[in-house]
């Protein structure tokens, strides 16, 4: 029986997946734990595996189309089976067998475009065209002005002939360049209701645009699920805010000599891993902090799992260390540089994006004083981090120069009451000034 293989939830936000690359063509035979395709997901590009085995029959979806969650992204036949007759019966004949080698002109393969083997089952056979406005076809969609040639999928192609779109006039976001779907979507969600922007004729180049025209840059995936999470967490849960600062010239100290031992392994310790450590040991004394929110119950978790805040080009990813509470400096060190360069690498696993119980959000490094944190749902606490700088500080009776760094705490007020998120900055505050207080 032919095996359909869905779309995964590979992050836990996820509700829809973009192909970025196909690991594996019709024809191909494949086992359980087989990289089937590259997927971005609200988060990351990560793999998605095969948990059956069988022979590729049919490609349900192109490179750069969304696929929703539980949708199949390709068919399977199972051993025994006919791979071309089960293309053949799902109305895909074509994608289940590479054309003959001379049986098409080139012309005819380069008109198909490059992702002709992941054609959505539903488009037209042949490429659309777009009236030039004088009762004669002009360019196909998929060329641009003087006779160029842009990438397109075919559905983006068929979108454009139907609104009479010219692709050359559509910014793409989709892999290598390519026009997809939900750039010609977003085009023309811009226009003006009830105008149209006709194919420029091969006769005269298209004017160019104004220098003075916006900017529109459609929502990755990744910037939807931030805008989402945030407007959640704002309506959702009333946030208390509690700030401290926190003298840090034993960290700076202690930090300088350890680095020093360190140096021939090439690990430089920085302020943000003795606040990570410090955050860990305050979240063991504290578990109330280190808890999720939920209708019925406060959970309080068992392991204490950071998460560390990671900017990227198109938005923030929360890669997490798990057991922080656990680790040694140089640990922290170590796993926090691999979280960070997988985050921006785009190759997150899964275990490296679930599980946080906690979330510390550090813009020291530009220079930032003090701000408040959005919570990182369903966790009740989240914390913001400034720069170190030196201020005055007052010791005693006597005016002292001090490396300063201020803290504040967002809470969820539901799960955290003040006492208790005072108490949790004590507590940070006690292990960072005396930072060997952690060896006990």
């Amino acid at each position: 029986m032919p095996i359909e293989v869905p779309m995964g939830a590979i992050s836990p936000t996820m509700e829809s997946g973009q192909i970025v690359e196909w690991r594996v063509k019709v024809g191909d035979k494949v086992k359980e734990g087989d990289t089937l395709a590259d997927i971005q997901t609200d988060k990351a590009v990560m793999p998605l595996e095969s948990f059956d085995e069988g022979t590729v029959a049919v490609l349900c979806a192109q490179v750069g189309q969304d696929v929703k969650v539980g949708s199949p992204v390709l068919i399977l036949a199972g051993k025994g089976e006919d791979a071309q007759a089960i293309a053949a019966k799902s109305g895909a004949a074509t994608a289940a067998a590479p054309a003959p080698a001379a049986a098409e002109p080139q012309v005819k393969h380069e008109a198909q475009g490059a992702d002709a083997p992941y054609r959505e089952m539903t488009s037209s056979p042949t490429q659309p065209e777009i009236s030039n406005g004088q009762g004669k076809p002009a360019a196909t969609a998929s060329e641009v002005h003087g006779g160029g040639r842009i990438k397109s999928s075919p559905l983006a192609r068929k979108i454009a002939a139907s609104a009479k779109v010219d692709l050359g006039q559509v910014p793409p976001t989709g892999p290598g360049g390519r026009v997809i779907r939900r750039d010609v979507e977003a085009f023309l969600a811009s226009r003006p209701a009830g105008s149209a922007v006709p194919a420029p004729s091969k006769a005269a180049p298209a004017a160019k645009p104004s220098s003075a025209a916006a900017k529109r840059t459609p929502h990755s995936p990744m910037r939807k699920t931030i805008a989402a999470r945030m407007v959640q967490a704002k309506q959702s849960a009333p946030e208390i805010h509690v700030t401290v600062d926190i003298r840090i010239d034993e960290i700076v100290s202690i930090r300088e000599r350890l680095n020093k031992q360190l140096a021939a392994e090439k690990i430089k310790l920085s302020v943000g891993d003795f606040v990570t450590k410090g955050v860990a040991l305050a979240l063991r004394k504290h578990p109330g902090v280190n808890a999720t929110y939920e209708p019925e119950a406060i959970v309080e978790h068992p392991d204490v799992n950071v998460g560390i805040a990671v900017a990227l080009e198109g938005g923030l990813m929360v890669p997490v260390l798990h057991n922080a509470d656990t680790l040694g400096l140089r640990e922290i060190r170590q796993g926090s540089e691999a979280i960070v360069e997988a985050a921006r690498k785009g190759k997150l696993t899964s275990t490296q994006l679930t599980g946080g119980t906690f979330t510390i959000s550090n813009l020291g490094m530009y220079g930032v004083k003090a701000f408040d944190a959005i919570l990182n749902l369903p966790q009740v606490g989240i914390l913001a981090v400034g720069a170190g700088e030196k201020r005055p500080v007052v010791v005693g009776d006597t005016l002292q120069i001090g490396t300063v760094m201020t803290v504040t705490l967002t809470a969820d007020h539901r799960a955290v009451d003040g006492a208790l998120a005072a108490e949790f900055l004590r507590t940070l505050k006690g292990l960072l000034e005396e930072p060997t207080s952690m060896l006990l």
